[in-house]
């Protein structure tokens, strides 16, 4: 009994033993568990796809980290957005919920403005020199940039340079002059395409094809990687290889996370991160050859920039390098600008700098472009006659977008700016008043090629440093009267509640008095007014036989439309604040069953002064139109371009770009040929308006939209 019970123990221990060891697979089972709790697991997370360069190089970086840390570290890729669109990655990172991550800098600049610097467009003139400018000290600053936002930057990547597809051809900067062109919102590259006379439409990335097959934008800018692989090829026929702004990417750490790990481990990733960079542009490169055979086969016209080109779309954009200075970080643009001096042996940019301050955008582009485009001839033939003082001039455009304080802030950033001269301003009353003071506390010339009310030059300021060739409302307003009351003494007001609209009233309305004739009916209208019947149905009643108004673009096109609508059309006599915006395409249809009338002081239909002449060849074949009647807001541009030449007559005789005497020399100008007229003098001492009454007639826009001077008599309605 007792042996069996032994043997019974003994079997009992063996099963026991048997139970809790099995050779082999067991063992390396938990060896293989302790070792993978030892590991940490960390997520990379970006917005491109598999078969791209830059996700191969992430690929090759996870490897990498995983057999450099000694198989400590393993990453995990997650492309296409798995984890959220790029601006949710990016807060991820911030909060720690994401580990890496891959971003374009164009979305990082958002949060970190100094990521907007390789949207600087033709900044880089290689891609070697793009290289050399982030792999040295301006990347490094660049990546510093983004510590204090919980993030680690780690090296910089990239998705190629920029190209521009449209559905024309490319080749200069006013080939762009009216597309709309789909951006990325980005102020820069808004800016960008406003400077080149396009509309910038930020649409989402991935609905770009659609609205380039369906004609919302007539084009776009992407590395040639977007544009084979979204297939825009397919509905834009025209390529232009221009390389005019870099896309590179980042690839950085969550701060939160970075400094939990081992110092080693954060050495392999940084490390890892920087030994790759070579390797992944170089796989862009290579796969760019491929796409451009694709682009290429599909029947696209593909055109590469001479170096020509190239320098007429750098001296349109170059401005905006120097604007966005303050907010990129002065450091970095300037760390870049030195490099490029000191390698192609340019000398220290010691331009002369004239500024604009204008709506280029909104209701008021039209003017401002116009206004520019004068800027630019004047420019362009003071540059070909030396510069002035021997120094090149530069425009600086800035967008103000018609408010007030956007303007201000423009005038803020134009103080700033090394060789500042003068700065012209737009349309806008509001706008230019608002920044009388700064312009006389720094002592800048203000030349006025549009705004008209009389405030503008006569204000508290001495000496003034405001000039202005435009028609003054205090003499434009009696002008508009009189031609009224040969019309009809039953004259009605339809006036804006602005300072414009009541400095016209006030002007209009003593001229009236002063011939004994009282207004039947005085209406008002707020900014922005689309629909004027209440108004228009008072000023029937009141037996009214003409309208008198003052009114831009937006609030004319109601106008218009409203007075279409109704039994008895009353003729209208204008104010020229319509012909600044894009005011007759919305309504021709109407106007051609209503007189309308309005204000203008130069014409390219009429017979003018040479510099006229030499001012029209000039802009019809810089800006390729077929003829002076398509030239759009004359008014502007010749205002401008005079004014330009003033200016640089008042520099020649005052021998210095000093302000406080280059503003004494412009009350001094004896005589001066321009455009407009042959001013003699332009502006004394005691008036710093160039133009008067004599220099005012009334004109029409024909069924073309041309803007036709006409004589009283004339049949207005339907003119040919």
């Amino acid at each position: 009994m007792k042996v069996k019970r032994m043997n019974a123990l003994a079997h009992f221990i063996l099963a026991c033993f048997i139970a809790t060891w099995v050779p082999g697979c067991d063992q390396e089972e938990t060896v293989e568990k302790r070792k993978e709790q030892t590991v940490r697991q960390l997520r990379l997370g970006m917005n491109i796809g598999p078969g791209s360069a830059l996700h191969l190089a992430a690929e090759k970086f996870a490897d990498a980290v995983w057999r450099k840390s000694g198989e400590r570290v393993r990453i995990s890729i997650h492309p296409n957005q798995e984890l959220g669109d790029d601006h949710q990655m990016v807060e991820m990172a911030r909060n720690g919920r994401l580990d890496i991550a891959l971003t374009p800098t164009a979305k990082l600049s958002t949060l970190i403005p100094a990521m907007q610097f390789p949207d600087l467009p033709f900044l880089f003139p290689t891609p070697e020199d793009a290289y050399e400018i982030l792999d040295g000290e301006t990347g490094k600053m660049l990546l510093d940039r983004m510590k204090p936002y919980g993030l680690i930057g780690a090296a910089i990547w990239e998705n190629g340079f920029k190209h521009f597809t449209a559905n024309r051809p490319i080749r200069r900067p006013e080939d762009f002059q009216g597309l709309n062109i789909r951006i990325m919102k980005s102020r820069i590259i808004s800016e960008q395409f406003r400077a080149l006379g396009a509309n910038p439409v930020p649409i989402d990335f991935h609905a770009t094809h659609q609205a380039l097959k369906d004609g919302v934008a007539d084009g776009q800018e992407n590395p040639l990687v977007a544009i084979a692989k979204m297939k825009f090829y397919e509905v834009q026929p025209h390529l232009t290889v221009s390389n005019h702004a870099y896309l590179p990417y980042i690839l950085y750490f969550s701060k939160s996370v970075y400094d939990t790990l081992p110092p080693d481990i954060q050495a392999i990733l940084s490390d890892t991160a920087r030994e790759l960079t070579a390797f992944e542009r170089e796989e862009t490169k290579k796969r760019e050859k491929g796409f451009l055979e694709i682009i290429r086969t599909a029947g696209t016209e593909i055109h590469y920039l001479t170096e020509t080109e190239r320098r007429a779309f750098q001296e349109a954009t170059a401005h905006i390098i120097e604007e966005q200075k303050s907010e990129i970080g002065a450091d970095i643009v300037e760390k870049a600008q030195a490099y490029l001096r000191e390698k192609y042996h340019m000398p220290e940019k010691d331009d002369v700098l004239i500024g604009l301050n204008a709506d280029m955008s909104l209701g008021g582009a039209l003017a401002g472009k116009a206004i520019k485009r004068g800027m630019e001839l004047a420019v362009a033939e003071i540059n070909a006659r030396g510069g002035l003082l021997g120094k090149p001039v530069r425009i600086v455009a800035m967008d103000c977008s018609g408010i007030a304080a956007r303007g201000i802030a423009n005038m803020q950033k134009f103080i700033t700016f090394k060789n500042l001269l003068a700065v012209m301003g737009g349309m806008h009353t509001s706008m230019i008043l608002a920044n009388l003071e700064t312009v006389h506390q720094e002592k800048i010339v203000y030349l006025i090629p549009w705004a008209s009310t009389p405030s503008i030059i006569h204000h508290s300021h001495s000496p003034s440093f405001v000039f202005r060739i435009s028609a003054c409302n205090s003499l434009s307003g009696p002008f508009l009267a009189e031609y009224a009351m040969k019309q009809s003494d039953r004259i009605a007001f339809l006036m804006g509640n602005t300072e414009c609209g009541r400095s016209n009233l006030a002007a209009m309305s003593s001229t009236l008095e002063q011939a004994g004739i009282k207004a039947v009916s005085t209406e008002n209208f707020n900014w922005g007014g689309a629909d004027m019947t209440p108004q228009l149905t008072r000023i029937e009643k009141s037996g009214a036989e003409v309208i008198l108004t003052a009114v831009n673009a937006p609030e004319g096109i109601g106008l218009i439309r409203s007075m279409s609508l109704r039994p008895r059309k009353i003729p209208i006599v204008s104010h020229w604040g319509i012909s600044g915006g894009n005011f007759f395409e919305p309504v021709k249809k109407e106007l051609e069953t209503i007189s309308f009338q309005f204000i203008q002081t130069f014409s390219f239909l009429k017979p003018g002064t040479p510099a006229a002449q030499k001012l029209m060849r000039a802009y019809l074949k810089k800006y390729g139109l077929a003829g002076p009647e398509k030239i759009p807001a004359p008014i502007g541009t010749a205002h401008a371009y005079d004014l330009v030449h003033l200016l640089a007559a008042a520099v020649k005789n005052a021998g210095t770009l000093d302000r406080a005497k280059v503003r004494d020399a412009m009350e001094k100008i004896e005589i001066h040929e321009g455009a407009v007229k042959t001013y003699a003098p332009p502006f004394t001492a005691d008036n710093h308006d160039a133009l008067d009454e004599r220099d005012f007639f009334m004109a029409v826009y024909d069924r073309e939209g041309c803007i036709r001077p006409v004589e009283p008599n004339e049949d207005l309605r339907g003119l040919d």
